[in-house]
């Protein structure tokens, strides 16, 4: 996606943004972050029906000038003369409950119901809708004078002929089906309704026959693109809770199972629940997604969910940050990073000017060296996730894991890609942060466990994990531990592709019905197959990709591997069908502690 960015508050130029999916705008405070996004979302709104996509605006904190103009707004889109669908939206934590409630209602298969079913803050009705019987928004509604006098006045236009009133519009039509389903069946706007406590539930809102100014519009000439998607039940609640004259937001309350109130959540929970919501809601091939900060009160590794999430959705998205996990994570490559000047993004030098920003951010990156520095023995991974595979596989094949105990998991990319890159390049770059740390280094093991990937690799023949050659050997002679350290390093590899490989096992795949996958003809020679009480120690199990027959069975949707799950998975692995390669990991280990 390329946009042409309109001038901005610090830079008075047009500017042209290339959008891969997800682009982070990072700067010092100041820098002009905020401002980018504000001008895409003003000129979003200036330009109405003319352009082909809609923006959703979200801030962690209070932003004066996106509210001030998201109201203007939607006091512009209720006027008869103007009614058309909603195009920009600004959304702040005021908004959160509605919401959640909404994408929990409306999204029956979407993120914020699954995250509340796992849970266990709902459960569905099992009426064949599936719908979300606990979650309970309780809101403070309210019809004032003004507006009753404006549609009486409106019904004596219509008496005297006139048929473009207020009261034809699309928020009157959907206010007054809301109040029919969720309030007073016999209102008829003749007199105010004062202030009420109404509590609603996903059924009351899917009963409602909310209109849409996109799709019920009799006026409208051109041709609705295919990817817009229908939001009149949102679209109607951000229009009536916009200000106090119906729904104050400052008065809603979320409630789920039992009670628990959304305000009870912690803030990481908050927040994610408010960002699934709004890609629940609104995300499409059309969806511009612009997001302040979306990261911050995150745990480190819901900031790896917040990433993972943006980078799998049909639309696209502008975000900021400052936090180093997000600027470092993984989905996060080089063209996806944004390097903000004076509201400029400045492209020139880039890889220097990241590097100039990112030291900035280094005294946080040497707080992880300095607390590792205080574990005696430190085993560096691709994925934290592979220590506990390769745990659970050793004591089921009968070793004592106590002995593991003292050995702390880091998760530390390989940074190896191609034959043309050093095998466990990143593991060993790490090393030689660690070596700069100021304060005394307690660590004397480093176990730097790469995948093999697709290397052509050699090990010693006495131990069958540690990596031979020289070449290796002189790398790691190189890391200049300082004086009065004693720190060895060894650079291992499993022997398979990765350490799901040793997780393929005919016993456990054959309770799952799935070990014509791996002993397919097109993937491994009929000698090799997989079999029953056999350790499948063999070059063409060793190189397969095993992760689309193991991740469904030992993972969850929502927070990737599922330790029960695992467990499950390996009880049903006889020991016998364990790699030998499990047992040289781990003799290899104990034997250096």
């Amino acid at each position: 996606m390329e946009l042409t960015l309109a001038p901005n508050p610090l830079h008075d130029q047009t500017q042209t943004l290339t959008i891969d999916k997800v682009a982070t705008l990072i700067g010092e405070n100041g820098s002009g972050k905020s401002s980018i996004l504000q001008s895409v979302f003003e000129d979003r709104i200036k330009a109405g029906r003319a352009r082909d996509y809609r923006v959703v605006c979200f801030s962690s904190g209070q932003n004066e000038s996106f509210s001030k103009a998201f109201s203007s707004y939607l006091k512009k889109l209720k006027r008869a003369d103007d009614a058309e669908q909603v195009y920009a939206y600004f959304y702040d934590k005021s908004w959160s409950k509605i919401l959640i409630f909404l994408a929990s209602t409306l999204m029956k298969t979407g993120k914020v119901r699954d995250f509340l079913l796992e849970k266990g803050y709902t459960a569905e009705s099992e009426d064949g809708y599936k719908d979300d019987i606990h979650s309970t928004l309780s809101i403070q509604f309210r019809i004032q004078s003004a507006y009753v006098t404006q549609i009486q006045q409106a019904l004596k236009r219509e008496e005297k002929g006139e048929t473009d009133t207020f009261r034809q519009t699309v928020f009157h039509r959907n206010l007054a089906n809301f109040i029919e389903e969720c309030i007073d069946e016999e209102y008829e706007f003749e007199e105010t309704i004062r202030s009420r406590t109404v509590r609603l539930q996903s059924g009351q809102i899917t009963r409602i026959h909310f209109l849409s100014n996109l799709f019920d519009d009799p006026t409208r000439e051109e041709p609705i693109p295919d990817v817009y998607r229908e939001l009149p039940a949102v679209d109607f609640f951000t229009q009536a809770a916009r200000t106090d004259d119906f729904i104050p937001r400052s008065k809603i309350g979320l409630t789920f199972k039992e009670g628990l109130d959304l305000d009870d959540l912690s803030d990481g929970e908050y927040q994610l629940l408010f960002l699934y919501a709004l890609i629940d809601l609104f995300d499409a091939e059309n969806a511009l997604f612009l997001l302040d900060e979306a990261d911050s009160h995150l745990h480190y590794k819901n900031v790896e969910k917040l990433w993972s999430l943006l980078h799998s959705i049909q639309g696209h998205a502008i975000t900021t940050t400052h936090l180093l996990d997000s600027i470092s994570a993984k989905e996060n490559r080089i063209e996806h990073l944004k390097v903000v000047e004076n509201g400029r993004i400045n492209e020139d030098n880039k890889i220097k000017r990241l590097i100039s920003r990112l030291s900035v951010l280094s005294r946080a990156k040497s707080v992880e060296f300095e607390v590792c520095g205080k574990l005696p023995s430190i085993a560096l991974l691709d994925d934290y996730n592979d220590w506990i595979i390769f745990t659970k596989l050793a004591e089921r094949a009968g070793l004592d894991v106590e002995r593991l105990s003292d050995v702390h998991a880091m998760k530390k990319s390989s940074s190896y890609a191609s034959a043309s890159e050093t095998f466990g390049k990143g593991k060993i770059d790490w090393l030689h942060g660690l070596s700069k740390i100021e304060s005394s280094l307690v660590t004397t093991k480093v176990f730097l466990i790469c995948d093999r990937d697709e290397a052509a690799l050699e090990w010693n023949a006495n131990d069958g994990v540690q990596i031979n050659g020289r070449s290796y050997r002189k790398l790691l002679a190189a890391v200049q531990w300082p004086r009065g350290s004693s720190v060895t390093p060894y650079l291992l590899a499993w022997k398979r592709r990765e350490i799901k490989n040793y997780l393929l096992s005919y016993t456990a795949l054959a309770h799952y019905g799935a070990v014509e996958q791996i002993n397919n003809p097109e993937l491994v020679r009929a000698p090799y197959y997989l079999q029953e009480n056999e350790r499948g120690d063999n070059e063409d199990i060793g190189r397969l990709n095993a992760k689309p027959v193991i991740d469904p069975l030992i993972n969850s949707d929502e927070a990737g591997l599922d330790y029960e799950k695992l467990q499950t998975y390996v009880d049903l692995i006889p020991p016998q069908e364990i790699s030998e390669d499990i047992t040289n990991m781990y003799n290899f280990i104990t034997g250096k502690l």
